[in-house]
């Protein structure tokens, strides 16, 4: 198995009375999952909660990774203090113009709805399980 060169973040909220999932609006692609190039000497989970944490000013724990839902990159579990609100906040990376939590996979995504649906719908327990 090759090294991830990037990171994606699939983060949930702590208090899970919705599905709801955490993504944010790119200025230039559209609403994307977090996420970024590993930097070197980096673990894939350092880099999911780096990327996080820039991206959405949010804190959380990496519970589970997996290398083999996007090809060339890891997808990191992390759990988010508190719960999913309704109201969607700034980022203070210039190249992200809101972020939020979704309940549905949001119009003019870089993503495909397959795509997120695959992460949404993934068996964690059968991967990588972290505590970082």
């Amino acid at each position: 198995m090759s090294e991830s060169k990037f990171v994606v973040v699939w983060a949930i909220p702590e208090v899970r009375d919705t599905d709801a999932w955490l993504m944010v609006r790119h200025v230039e692609r559209g609403w994307e999952l977090p996420g970024g190039d590993i930097k070197k000497g980096e673990a894939a989970d350092e880099a999911a909660l780096r990327e996080l944490f820039e991206e959405t000013g949010k804190l959380g724990i990496a519970r589970a990774i997996d290398n083999d839902l996007i090809e060339g990159g890891s997808v990191v579990l992390v759990e988010v203090q508190g719960e999913a609100i309704p109201d969607p906040w700034g980022s203070s990376d210039s190249s992200i113009g809101e972020v939020g939590w979704c309940l549905i996979t949001p119009e003019e995504t870089a993503w495909g709805e397959g795509e997120i649906e695959r992460i949404r719908s993934h068996d964690w327990s059968a991967s990588i399980s972290l505590g970082s």
